[in-house]
């Protein structure tokens, strides 16, 4: 979908699904983000993995969007329940902030670029995301981005990521990546401008 937008370029795809949120949920003791968070990270680490060694070795150049109309109200509601209760655990109630489905990406998997949350179904998202990922590339505030849209149905939990870079890196990473092999080259893709 991205990649079809002038100036944009999908270099990899991910996806991770469940239907039981809770059981995705925090894979460290010391994060208490929302399982959705979770289920994010898992899938931009799979688009990760599927990218080109070149965007692999240079994560921090990556920013991170996440679209979701679903958010944290998993941990919402847990906070809600503890509310009732008369205590609220400071660490829950961060991981219950929305935007931790795109800053979670970076503490883990140690993005730097810019980082943001579009609240909206991701199926509407697509002029937006577009929209922002190419001002981000074009304006050097990062080397990639990496997508990942969250969406909820009746339970079951999607989310589709995809890692994109200015179009003019896939037209050229064939190219670069023979010359990195043949040693007259770094092999890496370089930024807008």
């Amino acid at each position: 979908m991205y990649g079809d937008r002038p100036g944009l370029a999908t270099l990899a795809h991910g996806l991770c699904e469940t239907g039981d949120l809770a059981a995705a949920g925090r894979r460290t003791a010391s994060f208490y983000a929302d399982p959705a968070a979770w289920l994010v990270v898992a899938a931009v680490e799979a688009a990760l993995a599927g990218a080109p060694e070149a965007v692999r070795r240079r994560v921090a150049e990556i920013g991170a969007l996440a679209v979701s109309d679903h958010g944290t109200r998993h941990t919402m509601r847990s906070v809600a329940d503890t509310a009732a209760r008369g205590r609220i655990s400071p660490l829950r109630f961060a991981g219950a902030n929305p935007g931790s489905l795109a800053g979670l990406l970076c503490i883990t998997l140690g993005f730097r670029g810019p980082s943001l949350l579009v609240c909206m179904p991701p199926e509407r998202a697509g002029p937006v995301v577009a929209l922002i990922a190419a001002g981000w590339l074009a304006t050097g505030q990062c080397r990639y981005v990496a997508v990942a849209e969250h969406s909820e149905n009746n339970g079951h939990h999607t989310v589709a990521a995809r890692i994109l870079a200015p179009a003019a890196d896939r037209r050229n990473a064939a190219a670069r990546a023979r010359a990195a092999r043949r040693g007259d080259a770094d092999g890496r893709i370089p930024g807008p401008g």
